[in-house]
């Protein structure tokens, strides 16, 4: 009888690699999933930071957007055409900017700004459509959708918009449209509703515009664009016109590319944290591995295996580890990466280039799969593979050591009162100390910054919640025109539900140097002396005192243009129509860059004095005796019937809450990566743990064989595993807590100084807290659930058979 035998074309070590790896597969899986989960989220974020560096950046290029956007008193086509002559200028368009009320049917009103354009397929900021037409036609309107203002206008919509004169008009929502050039996280901010200029004239106005937009030769150099600048505005200047507002932008850079490339930043350092964190469950893997295989090491050297060979052997098995995980990991990581980016981009109204995989991406998980694993593994198998012959085929087995009687060591009359399994569980889980430590070191960072997250959630929401004062209070009513105070607060205090009603002033301003060159923009707030709505922390100086002029006290944001500026210091301000003049800067308080120019109080009577509207307020902050969300949509219904019928010219009547619900759009979505990010740390420590319990049970197998042989039913031995698992997990809680105060410092101080340019005060929530205890119960069960299975699965005479 002729048997054929197969040739093994593997040399005995490699062989050897091949059946570690497939023989366990819970092992291997572990092992695996651990490294893939960090090399996916480092390829995620390296992915969907240089798509978006990239694309957003070219996609507002590609819509050619304004190098200057200059708001000027209404011109015709003549200063149109001036302007294109001036050297430097590339193209000029005039538009019209009307602010309007509209709502559809009996839906409450809503502040739009109404864009009138001549060509709406001029050269200067192509609108991308959504959905819908590209170009609105007579009586038609195209409405602006982007991260802060979404009307809730849809295409096939009938509106009803109310202009400043209080007359009302029809449009017809024929598109939906983004403008990138005012993609920006403003909570004050309205969406935009572009129409003809003949649908303009068709409402009665005339054909003036308001505002120009310019793009320039050279539109990628600051320099260029601020000498057209002024070119333009001395031209208009000529003209015998005011000039309101400038602002210059790079054709190149998206308003809000610094601001996205530093959450992302954030999220790149947890990424960073998870890929050091899957380390450790490879040393834990390795050392079981190790000493499970000493007989195995032994014997090879026996038969001539140097030092050397079992090394290369072992390492071989890592980099084995880390190319498997590659495979997995580099494709998902591409297409959760450029998920990421499109979702980002769809809510700045950007467009990707389309689906790509990124070289620097997949370089970066190519070293973390294969350095950090290595890095991890060098030093358990350079101590493995050195172990002398002797130690190695000797009778010692990882766990048949007695357990150190000084760990958990219980009174008699204690003991007796706990079960047996119970005080096995409590035991295994201090025999393995440095095994310990790691699972512990894994999982109780994962839950730090998982606590953390909260923590950061919590503080960044309160001071959103704290800054939103800035802007209004219960209910904001703004008017198209002054109106005296006194008036306007009899009327509003007639409506029930009105507690108390405040007229505050205001008006834009620009900061100048000493040549008279503009610094940046300033908006000043004039809130009455006597104010109960305003409360800012100041991190400078003092409040306003009393009748005290030319006299301000300006956001922490100014510290970007003035980082030496203290309380006593003077800035040269020049309002709008006005000559410049010396400020005193009174005292400096905490503000956030992300929502725009530096703002500023000063005293209303002074501001009043200044705009020769004496004892006159276009806008009213009010306070009402409910605060509840339906009671204040219906009070602001009731308030804006109230006024109109009263004949005032009503531009928008808000609630508080509106505005709270707005801006936390844009932190909630912040919060949401940092919770993707917490999530993926807790699935490392989940693996870790899982694999801990993995190697627990099988060195335990001797023991769990004579349990059974003495009755131990298959729910004994399951109940031991479990809580064994539970004991580490609480453990990892407790710790946890209290490593989540620094953690939450430095998260909270990466997030306030990449994003809104300010130091925020770290509040501690105990929801964070209680989510990650609910967590690590359910983590600890899932994770030794399998091993517990696999314990009571066991029969006699495999435990007998165990070396």
């Amino acid at each position: 009888m002729n048997t054929e035998i197969k040739p093994n074309l593997l040399k005995p070590r490699w062989s050897k690699v091949f059946t570690d790896l497939w023989e366990d597969k819970t092992r291997t899986g572990l092992v695996i999933a651990s490294i893939a989960v960090g090399v996916f989220a480092i390829g995620m974020i390296i992915s969907a930071y240089m798509i978006l560096r990239q694309d957003i950046n070219r996609s507002y290029e590609a819509v050619n957007p304004p190098n200057i956007v200059i708001r000027t008193d209404p011109f015709d086509k003549d200063l149109v055409a001036a302007i294109q002559e001036i050297p430097g200028v590339k193209d000029v368009i005039g538009r019209r900017l009307i602010q309007i009320r509209a709502r559809q049917g009996t839906e409450d009103w809503q502040s739009l700004t109404l864009i009138g354009l001549l060509d709406f397929k001029g050269n200067i900021n192509h609108l991308v459509p959504i959905e819908g037409a590209q170009y609105p036609g007579d009586d038609e309107v195209l409405i602006s959708k982007n991260l802060m203002s979404n009307t809730g206008f849809h295409v096939g919509d009938n509106i009803e918009i109310e202009l400043p004169d209080g007359l009302k008009h029809h449009l017809s929502v024929v598109g939906l449209v983004t403008d990138q050039t005012t993609s920006r996280p403003d909570p004050s901010s309205t969406s935009e509703a572009f129409v003809t200029m003949k649908t303009l004239r068709l409402f009665g106005l005339d054909s003036t515009y308001n505002q120009l937009y310019v793009t320039v030769d050279g539109g990628n150099d600051l320099g260029a664009i601020a000498s057209v600048a002024a070119a333009i505005k001395d031209q208009i200047k000529h003209s015998q016109r005011v000039v309101y507002q400038t602002d210059k932008k790079l054709s190149d850079e998206h308003p809000m590319t610094s601001t996205i490339l530093a959450v992302l930043g954030v999220l790149g350092a947890l990424g960073g944290l998870i890929t050091v964190l899957s380390s450790s469950l490879i040393v834990n893997t390795l050392n079981a591995l190790l000493a499970e295989q000493l007989r195995q090491i032994g014997i090879m050297k026996l038969v001539g295996a140097r030092s050397i060979q079992i090394l290369g052997m072992y390492l071989t098995l890592i980099v084995a580890y880390g190319l498997i995980s590659l495979v997995l990991a580099v494709p998902l990581g591409a297409i959760a990466g450029y998920s990421l980016a499109w979702f980002i981009a769809n809510l700045l109204g950007a467009v990707l280039q389309g689906f790509r995989i990124i070289p620097a991406a997949v370089i970066a998980q190519i070293l973390i799969a294969t350095l950090i694993p290595l890095g991890a593994g060098y030093f358990p198998v350079h101590h493995g593979a050195r172990t002398k012959i002797q130690e190695a085929i000797s009778n010692y087995r990882p766990g048949n050591q007695a357990a150190r009687r000084n760990l958990l060591k219980l009174p008699s009359r204690w003991a007796s009162r706990i079960s047996r399994p119970i005080l096995l569980s409590f035991r295994n889980t201090f025999r393995k100390q440095g095994r310990l430590l790691l699972t512990i070191f894994t999982l109780t960072v994962a839950g730090a910054v998982f606590i953390a997250v909260f923590n950061v959630r919590d503080s960044v929401t309160g001071m959103m919640g704290h800054l939103m004062q800035h802007f209004m209070g219960d209910i904001t009513v703004d008017f198209y025109q002054p109106y005296e105070v006194a008036k306007v607060e009899r009327t509003l205090l007639e409506i029930p539900g009105i507690k108390a009603v405040e007229g505050w002033g205001g008006t834009s301003g620009e900061i100048r140097d000493a040549n008279d060159h503009l610094v940046t923009r300033i908006s000043i707030v004039a809130p009455p002396q006597d104010t109960r709505l305003l409360h800012p922390e100041f991190v400078a100086g003092r409040g306003l005192a009393p009748d005290e002029k030319s006299a301000i006290v300006v956001s922490d944001t100014i510290y970007k243009f003035y980082p030496d500026l203290k309380p006593g210091d003077s800035l040269l301000i020049r309002l709008s129509g006005r000559q410049t003049e010396k400020w005193k800067v009174v005292g400096v308080f905490q503000f956030v860059n992300m929502l725009g120019d530096p703002l500023a109080y000063a005293n209303f009577d002074f501001i009043a004095d200044e705009l020769h509207l004496p004892d006159q307020a276009a806008s009213y902050r009010i306070t009402t005796e409910t605060h509840d969300i339906a009671s204040q949509q219906l009070l602001t219904r009731r308030i804006s019937v109230y006024l109109t019928d009263r004949k005032f010219l009503v531009q928008r009547v808000q609630s508080g809450n509106i505005i709270r619900a707005k801006a936390a759009e844009a932190i909630n979505i912040l919060i949401t990566f940092l919770l993707i990010m917490a999530v993926l740390t807790a699935i490392v420590g989940s693996i870790g743990l899982t694999g801990t319990m993995s190697i627990n049970v099988l060195e335990r197998t001797r023991e769990i064989g004579v349990m059974r042989t003495i009755g131990a039913v298959d729910m004994a031995i399951m109940q031991s595993v479990i809580l064994e698992g539970l004991v580490i997990g609480l453990i990892t809680w407790l710790l946890a807590i209290g490593l989540s105060f620094p953690i939450s410092f430095l998260l909270l101080r990466i997030v306030g100084e990449a994003m809104m340019g300010s130091v925020m005060a770290l509040s501690f929530t105990p929801l964070g807290i209680l989510v990650w205890l609910g967590v690590v119960i359910l983590l600890s069960v899932f994770a030794s659930i399998i091993p517990a299975r696999n314990a009571a699965r066991l029969t006699i005479n495999e435990v007998l058979a165990y070396e």
